[in-house]
């Protein structure tokens, strides 16, 4: 099987550094092992998801060099079923869930969102940069919500298995959502993706980067004179290189944790 790796960038805001981090790690591993890179929108909030955006966010993957080999499918475009996946319908609200817990399990509710009833248990993986894990899965999270839309959980590992992805290459902030996906894998009897989990990029008040952190999105690094060569120098010692080179990647040399960005966008140390 050919290694193939995706960039799927969610079209509610512009691309930031972290971002670029997380996006330019998943090229240099695909193209370092030779093989494939996807784009995916990522488009399941279609009250936040703009057109605008996801035809800016391609402008500016092909401004840092990111070209990939085929764009696939939108999530917006796609359906998400739910067979051979153990599951139970809940009409908890989030408050009922943590004072009194939830009995919906054992009920044969004909409304409410779809729970997977998750296997207990830690679940271990390993990840290439950090090394062995182990983590326990989130307990019974929504898969399709009450309005019949699937939540993020469902749709990335079904999205992943259609598109061939064999690398998932992401921010740090997700290393822990890997059980619950895992324990999706082990349900539908699929072969998991490897998984590689870059570092976290935090603001300069220490919340990770978000479109509310403007001054390090790439649109306004861009126009205050940045180049392409100037990120991947900035970002470079967090994937191990010193440009986008991919001969130049492995990713035992990978830097995991949390780094604090400047309003002007330089990495100002560990968090």
């Amino acid at each position: 099987m050919v290694p193939t790796g995706r960039m799927a960038p969610t079209p509610s805001g512009h691309l930031h550094l972290g971002n670029a981090l997380a996006f330019g790690a998943a090229w240099l591993s695909a193209r370092a092992a030779g093989g494939r890179v996807l784009l995916r929108v990522e488009d399941l909030d279609r009250g936040r998801a703009r057109g605008e955006v996801a035809l800016a966010q391609r402008e500016d993957l092909r401004w840092l060099g990111l070209e990939w080999d085929e764009e696939t499918a939108p999530q917006s475009s796609r359906t998400y079923p739910l067979d051979g996946i153990p599951v139970f319908r809940c009409v908890c609200t989030r408050a009922t869930r943590h004072i009194l817990g939830c009995m919906c399990r054992n009920k044969a509710h004909d409304k409410g969102a779809w729970r997977f009833d998750t296997p207990r248990g830690l679940v271990q993986f390993v990840d290439r940069a950090a090394g062995p894990q182990a983590f326990a899965p989130d307990e019974d999270p929504i898969l399709v919500r009450a309005d019949g839309e699937a939540a993020y959980p469902l749709a990335v590992v079904l999205d992943d298995h259609r598109d061939g992805v064999t690398e998932v290459v992401r921010g740090g902030d997700l290393l822990s959502a890997t059980a619950t996906q895992l324990r999706l894998y082990q349900a539908l009897g699929w072969t998991p993706p490897t998984w590689l989990h870059v570092a976290v990029l935090l603001g300069h008040d220490g919340k990770k980067l978000s479109k509310s952190h403007g001054s390090t999105e790439l649109r306004a690094l861009r126009e205050s004179g940045w180049t392409p060569a100037r990120v991947w120098a900035t970002l470079g010692p967090l994937l191990g290189v010193d440009r986008l080179d991919p001969a130049q990647f492995t990713a035992e040399r990978v830097k995991p944790g949390e780094f604090v960005v400047a309003e002007d966008g330089r990495i100002v140390g560990a968090a």
